[in-house]
């Protein structure tokens, strides 16, 4: 078991500062879990780590996309495991650092998506026939295919 130290919270809650300073004393290197960060060009809109501070502690998944480049959940689980083995491998700590709570948790949980792309195509189909129908008629149709998850929703649950 890889032991890791994670600092989560809100922006601007002072996250940033106090990885920096657990993850020298503990001779640590972060791994950013916010779903903003992983971009590009953003770093004031995502309270991007400066490159001064990237210069004194080492930081992973921070601007490694461009802005146009989808990235999920499941991608994140999957890079921030990596990650954390190979940082654990030069006997550094992974220090998670982040605010976006689906990231965290799922990582934490040890979730385990299923490699499955989202068929576009099929979901925009969908999404028009609900705007041509309405919602009532979608979720009747939900029903007769899958009661439980058609309980759990309403009839202007679009998204679902």
């Amino acid at each position: 078991m890889i032991k890791a130290i994670f600092i989560v919270g809100p922006t601007a809650s002072g996250k940033t500062k106090a990885s920096m300073e657990i993850a020298k004393l503990f001779g640590g290197e972060i791994i950013s879990a916010d779903s903003m960060q992983i971009y590009k060009g953003f770093p004031i809109a995502s309270a991007a780590p400066s490159d001064e501070e990237k210069k004194q502690v080492p930081h992973h998944l921070v601007e490694i996309l461009e802005p146009t480049e989808k990235f999920s959940v499941a991608d994140f689980v999957s890079l921030a495991g990596r990650t954390i083995k190979e940082v654990h491998s030069r006997g550094k700590i992974p220090v998670i650092v982040g605010g976006t709570g689906l990231y965290i948790n799922s990582l934490i949980d040890g979730i385990v998506f299923n490699s499955e792309k989202t068929d576009e195509t099929l979901r925009e189909n969908i999404e028009a026939e609900f705007d041509r129908l309405g919602g009532e008629i979608m979720l009747k149709r939900l029903y007769e295919i899958d009661k439980e998850t058609a309980s759990k929703l309403s009839v202007s649950d679009k998204r679902r």
